[in-house]
């Protein structure tokens, strides 16, 4: 399910890469927020699968604080990884250039990094690196104009003449930052953040008969708009493991733009002509519907629907989103303007007890939804019970499949447990409609008496059926 990772580990622009040598393991390079708090750490931990399911983490895949002898490192934005005869080659920013750190096993621990000269440029971060065929080598760096260059065969070197200062930019392909390349049969996919629709959410691609272009724009892969209001970038890639394709993408949480970034991943699929179709951000990613007998943990909601907002409020975050293109420098003070508007409506929160990291949802308004994809129903179901927390009110949580405007099932009144958060959840349930097969579910909240603003935190949920038992409370 998503997000795929252990909950304490923030893991967002995520560059998945199945090695030859190893045909049945998918290794994942990713980034490492700090929890709660706005940056990245200096060090970024290296993830393997064979499922998708089940991760091994490798640590320290690399850390800059051990690798870098010639710049303090004081936190590391994307990094892409390549394998050249035997070799592995990990591309990191310091020191205002792009750099390199070698080792012999794609997990690391990566060292001896040395800056690659040629390669200065403000804003140079998230550098990307693709190996092709025949066994040449391309690097690729920038912000708002993407770089790109063929290494010299020892990795760290460029190529000077083959240096194009603008494969894709910010007005021909809406392209923000974080390049990524893949190749499937012969076409060159450019994968990137994209700000066509407003702020940089969208995964997008352009393609290529060459890895340094001309690239035709295509189309959007994913977008994450809808996972967190501080939402503001996506970055990630594609990949084929075990014969089929895989986005590997990040949703933002607790309202923090860099502060809990989480690593998701979703099935893709290529038509006739080698577009790809856009798809939707799901709590399932590679697993397929999910057990709606199965405890669901309200942190995995894979998008949010809010019509709580002030109209201030609704009128910064329509133009924040859709009303005008936020490119370049504009982006920064247009965000100040939307840090109130973050401050409302439900999102992830987290907290630590007896030394375990966990999550729930919180600050609930009027008309807010948390939305999950897809749960299965199977042969039906007749009753809901969650785990929620209020404090001197009663809260409407309704029960919605389709949609957060389809079919209500049910309603399941959330009454006053003396406070909000962890520590005053009880559980509370109500009879459901009969409904069967596979669904989307939103839960959304209506104020069930006079009082507004704050309605409820929901720990988790699940569904029964009749011969089960459930406790009302």
């Amino acid at each position: 399910m998503n997000p795929i990772l252990p909950l304490h580990y923030s893991a967002p622009d995520g560059e998945p890469h199945v090695w030859a040598s190893d045909p049945d393991t998918l290794y994942l390079y990713a980034s490492n927020d700090r929890t709660g708090g706005f940056g990245m750490d200096p060090w970024q931990h290296v993830w393997s699968t064979k499922d998708l399911q089940d991760w091994t983490e490798h640590r320290p895949g690399f850390d800059a604080r051990q690798a870098v002898d010639f710049e303090d490192v004081q936190l590391l934005p994307a990094s892409d990884c390549a394998e050249k005869d035997g070799r592995y080659y990990y591309y990191f920013t310091a020191a205002g250039k792009q750099c390199v750190a070698f080792s012999d096993r794609p997990e690391g621990p990566f060292l001896n990094a040395r800056p690659i000269e040629g390669t200065d440029f403000p804003s140079c971060g998230d550098p990307a690196v693709f190996v092709d065929d025949d066994g040449s080598a391309y690097l690729y760096w920038g912000q708002f104009s993407l770089r790109g260059c063929r290494l010299k065969d020892n990795m760290y070197e460029l190529e000077e003449e083959t240096h194009d200062t603008m494969l894709i930019t910010e007005d021909g392909h809406g392209f923000h930052e974080g390049s990524s390349m893949r190749k499937r049969g012969d076409t060159y996919y450019l994968i990137y953040c994209d700000t066509d629709r407003g702020a940089a959410t969208c995964l997008s691609y352009a393609v290529s008969k060459s890895p340094l272009g001309p690239f035709e724009k295509r189309g959007v892969i994913i977008d994450n708009a809808d996972c967190d209001l501080a939402s503001w970038n996506n970055h990630g890639s594609i990949v084929c493991f075990h014969d089929k394709w895989y986005i590997v993408y990040h949703r933002a949480c607790f309202g923090i733009e860099m502060g809990g970034r989480k690593a998701c991943i979703e099935p893709i699929q290529f038509d006739e002509n080698g577009d790809i179709a856009e798809v939707k951000m799901t709590t399932q990613g590679a697993e397929g519907p999910i057990d709606a007998l199965r405890r669901m943990d309200a942190y995995r909601a894979c998008c949010f629907h809010r019509e709580s907002l002030s109209i201030h409020e609704r009128s910064e975050c329509d133009n924040f989103f859709w009303k005008v293109p936020v490119t370049g420098w504009r982006r920064t003070m247009l965000d100040n303007r939307m840090k109130g508007a973050r401050d409302v409506g439900v999102r992830s929160a987290h907290y630590v007890e007896n030394g375990v990291h966990k999550e729930y949802l919180t600050k609930f308004t009027s008309g807010d939804a948390a939305v999950y994809r897809y749960l299965d129903f199977k042969d039906g179901v007749s009753r809901f019970t969650c785990s929620a927390s209020n404090y001197l009110s009663s809260a409407k949580l309704e029960i919605h499949i389709d949609g957060p405007d389809g079919p209500c099932i049910g309603v399941c009144r959330i009454k006053d447990t003396n406070g909000f958060g962890p520590w005053n959840w009880r559980t509370f349930t109500c009879e459901v409609e009969p409904v069967k097969g596979v669904h989307e579910v939103c839960l959304k909240t209506y104020p069930d008496n006079q009082f507004g603003g704050w309605l409820c935190d929901l720990e988790w949920f699940r569904f029964e059926r009749g011969q089960e038992e459930s406790r009302n409370v």
